[in-house]
């Protein structure tokens, strides 16, 4: 709720920007300014990095005497949105000096009040002039777990946007609803200022927490590029990204993320979906009653985007030979009973030990693709798993990876009216046109760089290679 609440908020002020939205209220505290936050670089080339939090700051991993920022606080904005409740998810803004106001016509699921919010800013020149000499202690124990990562990166918190009033957030859970919102089926999510100190409650609320003043909603970092003596500048450019020294003069600048590499061609989409061609062949091989088992789970996972992304962080870790988060796995029992069926079809044995690659990253490309879609996104999907209209589906994308017109009649789930009109929203919520055009139906992708068709297109194929025939 709370994560929702802050990714909203960016998704209207900081649109591709440099801040990243707290995804949970207890890591508010720790995020204060050059707090250390690690980097992880992510597994597929379209996926953002994840920051991690830690317990310490700068003076905490640094050898000798502490540094004392200097920190500029200034107001930032006033922030009152209402997102309309509607199938494409789009709503109408007006933007005002010192304060953006969301709105539209029709029925709301989000409707966030944060107040005044106020921004702390690290002098950076400063800190730039104070770190000059200085060293790390690389034998600090979390310096030396995140070395032996390759794909993590250290940072410190260079900016922090945060509340100047307490104001509360509420999930209302409506019943008898019919139409998948922005944050999910039958829910709504409400942020209010708390001028009075009161909780803001309803009648209908399901779940309200109140936070405090000075909570930090979204931040930004600087990376740093440490050296084997453990000297380290600060990467003050955006293509400028900081790791650590790997064998003398070779410094790790990026993660080996897996991808596609797709060269120039005709079709992006198209040399993308053939490099995982060999994940899609792993799922289709799984034994009949394990790829009827996985795809019962996921299509139930599907209505809930908590889970797909506690099942993602989960196969993650496995793919990068550490164990997954088991409080979280606790907590959701059909994520937990969906990753050991995984872990039995890649060869897990008792001890933890000779899992399969090949199978756990076909997993993972089909629950990061699941990942990266809408809440309505994944309603619509969950409608759509059954084998015929997969197999549907499977000729759609196979087609518009290059450009070609689909003829209704090898559609013939789709000829459904209702079936059509879910599937057009679907493809809508990936950025994917879809158009009936007499006996046969067009697809047509908005932005080639947009990774969303890329993300349907891996969906369906993943699924359609798990579901079972009628």
């Amino acid at each position: 709720m709370y994560a929702k609440a802050t990714k909203n908020l960016l998704s209207e002020i900081d649109t591709d920007g440099s801040l990243i939205p707290v995804s949970r209220l207890n890591d508010s505290d720790g995020l204060a300014p050059l707090a250390v936050v690690i980097k992880r670089n992510r597994y597929w080339f379209w996926q953002w990095p994840k920051y991690l939090p830690s317990d310490f700051k700068l003076n905490d991993v640094l050898v000798g005497d502490p540094i004392e920022p200097v920190v500029a606080e200034t107001d930032f904005l006033t922030y009152n949105g209402k997102v309309v409740d509607n199938k494409s998810g789009s709503a109408s803004a007006e933007l005002g000096m010192g304060s953006i106001n969301v709105g539209g016509a029709g029925s709301s699921k989000l409707q966030s009040s944060f107040g005044n919010l106020k921004k702390q800013e690290v002098d950076i020149q400063k800190l730039l002039n104070d770190s000059k000499s200085r060293v790390l202690d690389l034998k600090h124990t979390l310096i030396e777990q995140t070395r032996e990562t390759k794909r993590e990166v250290l940072s410190l918190v260079k900016e922090r946007i945060i509340t100047a009033q307490a104001c509360t957030i509420t999930e209302e859970v409506q019943e008898g609803g019919t139409c998948a919102g922005i944050f999910g089926f039958n829910k709504a999510i409400k942020v209010s200022v708390n001028d009075k100190g009161k909780p803001f409650l309803e009648s209908d609320t399901n779940v309200s927490l109140n936070i405090p003043p000075k909570t930090t909603l979204a931040y930004s970092v600087i990376e740093l590029d440490v050296d084997n003596s453990g000297h380290f500048e600060l990467c003050l450019l955006p293509n400028v990204k900081g790791g650590f020294e790997v064998d003398g003069k070779v410094k790790l600048k990026e993660a080996n993320t897996l991808s596609a590499a797709p060269k120039q061609t005709t079709s992006k989409l198209q040399k993308d979906l053939e490099g995982f061609q060999g994940q899609f062949m792993v799922l289709s091989k799984l034994p009949s009653a394990t790829r009827s088992s996985l795809f019962q789970k996921i299509s139930q996972l599907l209505q809930n985007s908590t889970a797909i992304n506690i099942l993602e962080d989960a196969l993650e870790d496995l793919c990068d030979g550490t164990q997954p988060d088991q409080t979280k796995l606790e907590k959701t029992p059909a994520v937990k009973a969906t990753l050991e069926v995984v872990q039995k079809a890649a060869g897990k044995d008792c001890s933890g030990k000779q899992l399969k690659p090949s199978a756990l990253t076909a997993m993972h490309l089909l629950i990061s693709s699941l990942d990266e879609m809408t809440d309505s996104a994944l309603s619509e999907l969950k409608t759509c798993c059954t084998y015929p209209i997969l197999q549907a589906l499977l000729h759609l994308v196979q087609n518009m990876t290059s450009h070609k017109k689909v003829l209704l009649k090898d559609t013939a789930a789709l000829t459904d009216e209702k079936v059509f009109k879910t599937t057009t929203s679907l493809f809508a919520s990936c950025n994917v046109t879809l158009l009936k055009e007499k006996d046969s139906l067009i697809t047509k992708i908005s932005d080639p760089k947009d990774n969303l068709p890329l993300m349907l297109c891996v969906a369906v194929k993943c699924l359609a290679s798990l579901a079972p025939p009628v």
